[in-house]
């Protein structure tokens, strides 16, 4: 039987064949791209975050569920921010037009041993996350005045009868975040707080994270009479801001509303900490989304009024190149930062 030859392919021939091979995995790779492109995913790089419009994720999708959603990245937290949440937390605003509603358990002062925190029963209640600051306030207030002469007179009580030194209406005392605060005489009769008395606690307590919930010059905004007795926790990064800013609750709420997301956010430093405060309107369908980095350090308080505020604690590869820097500002006082991911339910 005969055999066979081989054919060899000349240089030329081989250079063209390989030619024709390269343009014909391009051209694959372009069909590709075309036919089976993925949808740009709402992923926030690193300093930056963003809502998510649910609606448009299900039109890019083409699903035929309306609540359909993309899933998140590997590298994303999603948060899902509900009615209830908007109702609670330390900066909600409470007030005749906007009780509080919210469904948060609190706590009371029978676990707190503080021989500095005197109160009237150990069985009022208050929200447990103001208790440490609390402590450290009358231990402040005790130190610098020599003695602890100071009562915690009532605390959520919204109406108190003809015996009680207070009478007066307060919307805020509903949060459990507020506390009234009653002078101890020399022959142990609790009488009323009057700034004139003492006014390390109205001077000072913004520094432990509480304010004067009515101040005097803000009667007009507040709808309510001066009342130093009464002190709001809303935190002291908050409270730094609105002490250096001269705000009410009323005016810090309207204030940050300024600093939403697609805006960029309010940037402040306490101490060796920096944050970066963001004022998220409350979607219209119930849910509001939120995404942000899978690490990011942040609590999410409501303002009960339509909103939640959003703080972020700046750490290395998470800040927010958009922050605004105005109101920046060095304190002596500390903010916890290894919170990740609180939200008040």
């Amino acid at each position: 039987m005969p055999s066979r030859k081989r054919r060899h392919l000349s240089p030329a021939g081989f250079l063209l064949a390989l030619a024709l091979l390269i343009a014909a995995i391009f051209a694959a790779d372009g069909i590709a791209r075309m036919f089976l492109q993925t949808n740009e995913e709402n992923i926030v790089g690193i300093g930056g975050f963003s809502t998510a419009d649910s609606s448009a994720a299900s039109a890019d999708n083409n699903t035929t569920d309306g609540n359909a959603t993309q899933a998140p990245a590997s590298d994303e937290t999603v948060l899902q921010l509900t009615a209830d949440q908007m109702k609670n937390g330390p900066l909600i605003l409470a007030d005749t037009a906007h009780p509080y509603q919210g469904s948060q358990s609190f706590s009371d002062f029978s676990a707190i041993t503080d021989e500095n925190v005197k109160v009237r029963s150990s069985t009022l209640p208050i929200q447990q996350e103001a208790q440490q600051d609390l402590c450290s306030l009358f231990d402040a207030y005790a130190a610098a005045n020599g003695w602890a002469n100071l009562q915690i007179y009532s605390t959520t009580d919204t109406t108190l009868d003809a015996s009680s030194i207070y009478t007066n209406v307060l919307p805020d005392r509903n949060t459990g975040y507020g506390f009234d605060i009653g002078l101890t005489t020399s022959t142990g009769e609790v009488v009323p707080y009057i700034k004139k008395h003492n006014e390390w606690m109205v001077t000072n307590a913004w520094q432990y994270g509480f304010v004067v919930r009515y101040p005097s010059d803000k009667t007009e905004t507040t709808g309510i009479a001066y009342a130093p007795h009464h002190f709001r926790y809303v935190g002291k990064l908050h409270a730094a801001i609105m002490h250096d800013n001269g705000f009410c609750l009323e005016e810090y709420i309207s204030y940050l509303k300024n600093y939403t997301l697609d805006s960029g956010g309010l940037s402040y430093t306490l101490d060796s900490g920096s944050y970066t405060i963001y004022y998220v309107p409350a979607d219209a369908n119930g849910t509001t989304t939120v995404t942000l980095p899978k690490d990011a350090v942040y609590t999410v308080s409501g303002d009960n009024q339509g909103g939640y505020i959003l703080t972020v604690t700046n750490t290395a590869g998470n800040t927010v190149a958009s922050a605004s820097e105005d109101t920046a500002a060095q304190t002596t006082e500390s903010l916890p930062t290894e919170t990740a991911g609180y939200l008040y339910q």
